[in-house]
């Protein structure tokens, strides 16, 4: 099973501006970013989008497959 581990914090970037979300990476696999854009979660490699999912529990099984396979 993978575990995330919070890389970033959501940040307010200001009126009018609304704020950044939070950015995640895997334990034990940093290289592989998950963020939430728009209404999906994807996950990065790098500048390469390896998943995405509606939700995040969606992407973490997604990104065990992809992992451990």
């Amino acid at each position: 099973m993978i575990k995330l581990t919070k890389a970033k914090d959501t940040e307010w970037m200001g009126n009018g501006f609304g704020t950044r979300t939070a950015e995640w990476i895997v334990k034990g696999h940093e290289n592989i970013e998950v963020r939430k854009i728009g209404g999906n979660w994807t996950a990065f490699d790098g500048d390469k989008k390896i998943a995405r999912a509606w939700d995040k529990k969606d992407l973490i099984t997604k990104l065990e497959s992809a992992i451990l396979s």
